[in-house]
């Protein structure tokens, strides 16, 4: 059936839709996405929407053959998501006044036909508002220490309401983003397409804890339902559970359709392990060496709560993940202590997306295993394909490592479209483009990433990175020589010593290992900084000795050998052979076949 027929969207409109669409600045410059929706689109007015599964999008649109297994080729999944994620941003800039709206229902191919829900002409009744953004809330603490816990609040509502069959949540980075630049609620509403709004504080004394929130109808201002909650602080489940309820009832008018299903779910049976786990992903998402130590911590004195606390598992595995991928400790050290983590949050929730997704990270990173980590990857997508550490892990240290640049490239622009605040999935987008050799993209990413947060070294080690493959070594030097004044990581100096070795300057490239060398015994360095040294002066036996000590030690940087433009200077060597298949990769023959 016509699915515009169905909801009185006249043709021609649907048309002149796609069109505006298709010449945005969104998807101007995306020619597979706009084909993929230009075909979905076309079957969809010709009434041909139960055709549109994975195998025929693959063959019709992505150019497969007879033998393409979508269980085996994820890319009609994954443009799929990358496609929604693009529509949804269209609509919340160049499209936010269109009066049509194309989407697609989760699950479906098949694209819908629709007007705007929040039109600014006439009011909607509660029951019609399907679409709702739940914005930060205020912290009315008096110490103004509680952000972590206003934000664990807000987005555990996300998860609730995310739940519940016809109600549309609005992505929480792009909610967050748009009250950071103090927009209008009734602004936000019109960028995001939604009719509703819950906005709210939370003010905690001691152990007594009151959360306000407000219901905004955003086409009249109004408000649909407003509540106070004056609890214990060991009652903010219940809390959650009520309030997320209290909201569905006025978007649907009643629960049938959900039942006496729990809307939030209570991971632990004590609050005090809950604030100190919201406290842990606080801490552990500034990606900073003090945050990830931090996060630990508080992981950790969760657990001593309670042993049985899936997600803490979760934080402890994630925590020494990525002190080890930072170089603050010794990659073969901390192997072990994450990977038992992630295993245990798995045993003990395995409906758990952040527990796969930590061990999909391990097995990855640390085992090399790719089948079992891309195994463990897909599974935490099913489970939470809105969860962006999984997008983003997924395309870094598993689908880059295998040379599969395209999907990486979707799953991190996924992931920063479900995160556009995270510095970590900004550096990471411009790693891919730095694998795939799009220099002058990965330079613009990196300067983004600093625009987000100045302080973040790793956005002037991206941004030297790609200067150097520009050829602009000055630049590159003066990009490292910043970063390490906010951080003397290893990561720096050695990137630093090539660049100067690139230059032709051997004495301060000499200089550099030597320097390596003396920091090796305050702190963990990894030996691949050093071979990167070597590799740049071309002398290849040092920079084999240093590669295999790397090999040994199990260092992140081994995942990206095959993809690292900075190795190119050894890939006709026959000794590259036996390193990139002791990661578990196959060889390739030259740079960029």
């Amino acid at each position: 059936m016509d699915s515009s027929k169905r909801v009185g969207i006249p043709r021609d409109a649907v048309w002149a839709e796609l069109e505006k669409i298709l010449k945005s600045s969104v998807l101007s410059h995306s020619g597979r996405l706009s084909r993929f929706l230009t075909y979905v689109v076309q079957e969809a007015l010709k009434g041909e929407t139960v055709q549109l599964k994975e195998y025929l999008i693959g063959m019709e649109v992505f150019d497969k053959d007879e033998s393409f297994d979508p269980r085996l080729d994820p890319i009609v999944r994954v443009e799929a998501g990358r496609l929604r994620a693009k529509l949804t941003r269209y609509y919340e800039t160049d499209g936010w006044q269109d009066p049509v709206i194309i989407e697609f229902l989760r699950g479906s191919y098949a694209p819908t036909f629709r007007e705007p829900e929040s039109q600014p002409v006439a009011a909607a009744a509660p029951s019609e508002l399907k679409a709702i953004a739940v914005l930060p809330f205020a912290d009315q603490s008096p110490g103004k220490d509680q952000e972590y816990l206003c934000d664990g609040i807000a987005m555990e509502l996300i998860n609730a309401l995310s739940k519940v069959e016809g109600i549309r949540v609005a992505a929480w980075s792009s909610a967050r983003q748009l009250k950071r630049l103090e927009y209008d609620v009734r602004e936000i509403g019109r960028r995001l397409r939604v009719g509703a709004a819950l906005e709210g504080s939370v003010r905690r004394e001691g152990e007594r804890l009151r959360i306000a929130v407000q219901l905004v109808d955003l086409p009249t201002g109004c408000y649909v339902w407003m509540e106070s909650y004056d609890r214990n602080l060991k009652d903010v489940f219940e809390m959650q559970e009520e309030i997320a309820s209290a909201i569905v009832s006025s978007l649907k008018g009643h629960l049938a359709r959900n039942g006496d299903r729990q809307l939030v779910a209570r991971p632990t049976e004590s609050s005090t392990a809950y604030r100190l786990y919201l406290k842990g992903r606080y801490s552990w998402n500034k990606r900073s060496q003090q945050g990830l130590w931090e996060g630990l911590k508080y992981f950790e004195r969760a657990l001593e709560i309670d042993p049985s606390y899936a997600l803490a598992h979760s934080g402890v595995a994630d925590s020494y993940s990525l002190l080890g991928n930072y170089g603050v400790l010794p990659t073969h050290t901390v192997r072990a202590r994450a990977k038992e983590a992630a295993v245990k949050a798995v045993e003990i929730d395995s409906t758990l997306a952040e527990a796969h997704t930590s061990l999909g990270h391990v097995t990855a990173t640390y085992d090399w295993d790719w089948e079992l980590a891309e195994r463990e990857f897909e599974l935490a997508l099913e489970l939470k394909e809105y969860y962006p550490t999984v997008h983003h892990w997924y395309a870094i240290t598993c689908l880059m490592p295998l040379r599969r640049l395209d999907e990486a490239l979707l799953e991190i622009e996924r992931a920063q479209a479900l995160d556009a605040v995270s510095v970590s999935i900004a550096r990471d987008a411009g790693v891919v483009f730095f694998c795939r050799r799009e220099y002058d993209r990965a330079m613009a990413q990196a300067l983004r990433t600093l625009e987000l947060d100045p302080t973040f070294y790793e956005g002037y080690w991206l941004l030297g990175m790609a200067y150097q493959q520009l050829g602009r070594f000055p630049e590159a030097c003066e990009a490292f020589q910043k970063g390490a004044v906010l951080s003397r990581a290893p990561r720096l100096i050695g990137a630093l010593g090539h660049s100067y070795a690139l230059m032709g300057k051997r004495r301060e490239a000499l200089d550099v290992v030597q320097k390596l060398a003396a920091l090796s015994q305050r702190r963990y360095v990894s030996p691949f900084d050093t071979a990167l040294v070597y590799m740049g002066l071309a002398e290849k036996d040092e920079a084999f000795k240093w590669l295999h000590m790397a090999l040994a030690q199990r260092c992140y940087e081994m995942v990206w050998l095959k993809v690292d433009p900075r190795c190119d200077i050894v890939r006709s060597d026959p000794r590259w052979f036996s390193v990139i298949n002791a990661v578990g990769l196959e060889a390739e023959r030259s740079a960029r076949e």
